[in-house]
């Protein structure tokens, strides 16, 4: 099990912000990356509102495919988390999986696509995200001891702050990439 501290914002220019985050640190990798979410029939994950405290996924990297299962662990009703339980595994045979799920009563409910740059800062991990049908995104992930989860959450805001973002406390996103998309194309 890993312990997850992170903190999202929409950003308008990300190239901007790669120009900072690369004064500050080292890119790790530049990849496609797409997430295939999953709900059981009969309890539906994104029906608790108004975020999922739970969520089931296969990521598909270029070079591994990962099974995940994520628990959000105290989360306040306005979907704010202190962090997040993550249980995964690689997987051989992806489209076995899938047809697992399929007889197992799993059903994907959406899939997001990203391209993703990796980005080590320090104890921080940066991803700059373009998400198909969202725009641009920029998530701070606190890797390491940081003596809890507070400071964890305090060390990502002040590093988004030094990016020149404003108002990271009152803008910082609470919603996954798969609800947003959920929401936009309920919208439509």
């Amino acid at each position: 099990m890993n312990i997850e501290v992170e903190i999202k914002i929409r950003v308008d220019n990300l190239e901007e912000i790669k120009k900072k985050v690369s004064a500050l640190g080292r890119l790790i990798k530049s990849i496609k990356q797409i997430d295939d979410y999953y709900i059981l029939c009969h309890r539906d994950f994104f029906a608790n509102k108004p975020h999922p405290v739970e969520w089931l996924r296969i990521r598909t990297n270029p070079d591994r495919v990962i099974f995940e299962y994520d628990k959000s662990i105290n989360t306040k009703e306005d979907g704010d988390q202190e962090y997040a339980e993550e249980y995964e595994t690689d997987v051989s045979n992806p489209e076995e999986l899938k047809k697992i799920l399929a007889f197992l009563d799993f059903k994907k409910i959406v899939t997001v696509e990203k391209q993703r740059e990796y980005w080590i800062c320090g104890n921080l991990e940066i991803a700059l995200d373009d998400i198909k049908g969202l725009g641009y995104f920029v998530e701070v992930e606190a890797k390491g001891d940081f003596g809890g989860t507070a400071e964890a959450r305090r060390e990502c805001m002040s590093f988004l702050q030094e990016l020149g973002i404003k108002d990271v406390e009152g803008n910082y996103i609470k919603k996954g990439y798969p609800v947003m998309l959920l929401e936009k194309n309920e919208k439509k």
